[in-house]
């Protein structure tokens, strides 16, 4: 009997740090994950319902990602200098407007609109980042990064098969405004829970206007940082962004489109990625703290160079295209949630608190910069060379980016608090 005990204490010790900030944020993450999938899954047939080309489709998301990128700078910034929690829940309300631009965009024009203000309201993305870091001891980061998924996740479960059925019913446009118009009311209900968050930075007294000249200074000391201590991070981020994240808008163009699966087809591979992706990811998170960063990278590109490899080659109008599709798609999406957490673990481990959010924003923006090259080039790509030229080329990315990891990438003798 004290064994069972003692076994569900050990057990529910595991939970112990899901308190206070990281608590708070799991719950505005519960409100706020549902509107994300809601919009996420046609997004980008909705922008070519518009009258958006492909390669327009690339370049909105490019502006958009280059937008982030600078924004990031500002944002670690301010997430170091003046808190987390005030930039966080301000801009949570502004960034929330921008989903009724969405929902009433008239032509595409008005989508690079929203997109591009989204990506500046984002300035909160340091912060938060940051403030997540701060509450989650170092030993237990893979499993509570991952739990902080985990629950939002399972929240958002109905949301793709809710988005594939408004599509269906009511069109891609008419579907999609629903969707966004929901996302609207769902984000300013996150925001308004993120107002009982604590501030995790120490008071400074030398509390200065943002563009002052320590601006520089600080990011020059964090710029350093990166050149002693995180170069191989830096350089990983750089080839795996401009592959990775510079062909995630055509996943669902590909497929919908190109191999002619419909907005059904694609909503069966979006939902299943998405089911699996929330059964495996607390168990991902125990791998990355228990195999290591390192180990746990390594597993994912290789799973990444398989499968983006077989997405690329899927014949079209074959009675077994969906099924493959399903399979490759599933795959890439979890073996992007292992990259992720892995890389968000190692981050947090090189990074003193006092630097986090400079340092943070300024991978951020390299990793931003080279997504937004990426989504230009195999936009264009896509048009002008041929549609499966882009998930082609990534896997050849992934490779150089498995050599990487081998042979330049360490952990950290000593991980970061």
């Amino acid at each position: 009997m004290k064994t069972e005990q003692n076994k569900t204490r050990r057990f529910l010790g595991n939970f112990a740090f899901l308190k206070g900030n990281l608590l708070i944020l799991t719950i505005s993450w519960m409100v706020w994950f549902p509107a994300l999938r809601l919009t996420d899954t046609y997004a980008q047939p909705y922008i070519k319902e518009l009258g958006a080309s492909v390669f327009i489709i690339g370049v909105i998301n490019s502006i958009a990602t280059a937008t982030l990128a600078i924004t990031r700078i500002l944002g670690g910034y301010v997430a170091d200098r003046f808190g987390r929690k005030k930039i966080l829940t301000l801009m949570s309300f502004a960034i929330s407007s921008t989903y009724l631009i969405y929902a009433f965009a008239p032509s595409w024009e008005w989508v690079l609109i929203a997109a591009t203000l989204n990506s500046v309201f984002l300035l909160y993305q340091p912060a938060l980042l940051a403030l997540r870091a701060d509450s989650v001891p170092p030993e237990k980061r893979g499993f509570g990064f991952a739990l902080t998924e985990f629950l939002p996740g399972l929240i958002s479960i109905p949301a793709p098969i809710i988005a594939t059925y408004l599509v269906v019913t009511n069109g891609t446009v008419g579907g999609m405004r629903i969707a966004y118009f929901a996302a609207f009311a769902l984000g300013v209900a996150a925001a308004i829970v993120r107002l009982f968050l604590k501030e995790t930075l120490p008071k400074r007294n030398d509390k200065r206007p943002v563009f002052h000249e320590d601006f520089t200074k600080e990011y020059s000391e964090a710029i350093q940082f990166i050149f002693k201590n995180m170069r191989s991070v830096a350089l990983l981020y750089i080839i795996y962004n401009f592959a990775f994240t510079g062909v995630a808008p055509l996943f669902s163009i590909y497929a919908i489109y190109f191999l002619q699966l419909g907005d059904v087809g694609w909503g069966i591979m979006y939902l299943v990625s998405y089911v699996l992706y929330l059964a495996l990811l607390v168990p991902i998170g125990f791998t990355v703290d228990r195999l290591g960063r390192r180990r746990m990278l390594l597993l994912s590109i290789m799973s990444l160079t398989l499968f983006g490899f077989i997405y690329a080659m899927t014949p079209m109008n074959a009675s077994y295209s969906l099924i493959i599709m399903v399979v490759a798609y599933t795959a890439i999406v979890l073996a992007n949630v292992a990259y992720a957490n892995a890389v968000g673990a190692l981050e947090a481990d090189y990074i003193p608190r006092e630097k986090r959010g400079r340092v943070t924003a300024a991978l951020a923006f390299v990793a931003s910069l080279a997504g937004a090259v990426g989504q230009a080039v195999w936009g264009y790509a896509y048009v002008s060379v041929g549609q499966r030229f882009p998930f082609a080329v990534l896997t050849v990315f992934m490779i150089i980016s498995v050599f990487v990891v081998l042979f330049r990438l360490k952990e950290p003798r000593i991980r970061e608090q």
